[in-house]
């Protein structure tokens, strides 16, 4: 199979120097929630809601300086390069571009689960097999901005609404995206007047319902039939009348790691005192969680996460944390230090994302720089 085959024309495209507003309603209009960014007909960058949703910013702003770095797919890589680029980046669409880097088309996860469910790979595995056990979940009466702190902290894209485990409603991004760029406010001023009262609103007034779900003894392949029909990334999975975790379309994809033989290139030394079975599913949650981040910006060759106990004071344990990416553009390390180890964690890959994107900017700055010394 070419993958030309597999890939969809985008019906958005912006360029480097396109301002938000202009692409905005369109996004709206075509459900496309992932937009290449273009300089010269290359993608340097992708415009997705996870960009849009942590603060509303003007209409007149150029969306490469909100888009964010991205890997891509070439037109001669392999089906096993498509799954294991979206397993280990998390990405709702990659690009998919010709040896001179410039766009051939889109490739979306719901592109990949329609292959797989055509081709008869997906496993014959149960969807509370591979859900996302508990879920994040929260009550209609809570902020849109509770909602938002969830979703960015966690790196997820839907939260289920519940009243006493009791489905109720959803909320995602797309949903708070929606709201914060509901009306057309040009002043800064009145920007983030709006967003103040858009946050404060209750979920009740912006949350979906009924809900897409799927129930725990369903088939994976029933999963990844209702994702891509309903074009959604993910639902609620469903124990009787209660909500028991959530599923995504890469959570479809993981069911393949044994077929692909997919990894995510992840080392963390633990400490004794880190080794219990819960704290060190956390440690493990957050560091794919920001794996997946840092994939979508370059190729991740090696990440490792080390951890040493500097003092232990009325019970309580310092922990500092080294965090060492080695990647395709270079090696990025960085230190932190803190009570909490998942704090300590978060903080340190933080530093090292920071990092990242900005030698990821020098290095699109030079070319910029070059070609127009040619």
């Amino acid at each position: 199979m070419k993958l030309g085959e597999l890939a969809d024309e985008p019906k958005v495209v912006a360029h480097v120097n396109t301002r938000l507003g202009e692409i905005l309603s369109k996004m709206k209009e075509e459900n496309q929630w992932v937009v290449p960014v273009l300089k010269e007909k290359k993608v340097v960058a992708m415009l997705t809601d996870k960009n849009l949703i942590r603060r509303a910013v003007s209409l007149e702003t150029r969306v490469f300086t909100i888009a964010s770095p991205t890997v891509t797919l070439n037109e001669n890589d392999d089906f096993g390069k498509v799954v294991a680029k979206f397993y280990t980046s998390k990405a709702r669409a990659i690009p998919l571009v010709n040896s001179s880097r410039e766009l051939v088309g889109l490739v979306t996860r719901e592109n990949v689960l329609n292959y797989l469910l055509e081709s008869g790979e997906i496993p014959n595995a149960k969807a509370r097999e591979y859900m996302s056990s508990p879920p994040i979940m929260l009550s209609s009466s809570d902020s849109v901005a509770k909602a938002r702190w969830e979703i960015v902290r966690n790196h997820v894209s839907r939260i289920p609404v519940v009243n006493e485990k009791n489905l109720e409603g959803i909320v995602t991004t797309r949903d708070i995206v929606n709201a914060l760029y509901s009306v057309s406010g040009r002043k800064r001023e009145s920007i983030m007047a709006e967003e103040e009262r858009i946050m404060a609103m209750p979920l009740k007034d912006i949350m979906v319902y009924p809900v897409i779900t799927v129930n725990g003894a369903d088939s994976l392949s029933k999963v990844a039939e209702k994702i891509v029909k309903n074009k959604i990334s993910g639902m609620p999975v469903m124990e009787g009348d209660y909500v028991a975790g959530v599923i995504s379309g890469i959570d479809v994809i993981k069911s393949l790691e044994s077929k692909y033989q997919l990894s995510l290139p992840l080392q963390a030394k633990l400490t004794t005192g880190l080794r219990n079975a819960e704290i060190k599913s956390m440690i493990d949650g957050v560091l794919e969680r920001y794996l997946s981040k840092l994939e979508k910006l370059t190729e991740i060759i090696n990440f490792r996460v080390s951890f040493k106990e500097e003092a232990v004071s009325q019970d309580k344990t310092l922990y500092k944390v080294t965090v060492n990416a080695t990647t395709k553009i270079g090696n990025f390390v960085a230190n932190e230090t803190d009570w909490d180890p998942v704090v300590a964690v978060k903080k340190a890959v933080e530093k090292v994302e920071e990092r990242l994107i900005r030698k990821l900017k020098r290095i699109e700055e030079k070319k910029v720089d070059k070609r127009e010394e040619i």
